[in-house]
């Protein structure tokens, strides 16, 4: 069976936060017309969708349906 280790989980953590904060930003400024209030956007997201994202990925671990072996 397959299991991933939670530092593999960590990194596709920072690696997609990265994506998205970047784009909650600039989404945020474009709307508000504020480089501050983009900034204010993002931090809140990066912070909550982080932790929540995090312990998505968790569970999903636990659930062994499509999961495959590799025979080496």
């Amino acid at each position: 069976m397959f299991y991933e280790k939670w530092p593999r989980s960590l990194i596709k953590v920072v690696s997609w936060r990265v994506t998205v904060t970047l784009s909650n930003f600039l989404g945020a400024w474009w709307v508000s017309g504020s480089m501050t209030a983009g900034l204010g956007f993002a931090g809140f997201a990066l912070v909550m969708n982080s932790a929540l994202y995090f312990i998505h990925e968790r569970a999903w671990n636990r659930v062994d349906q499509g999961k495959v072996a590799k025979e080496e």
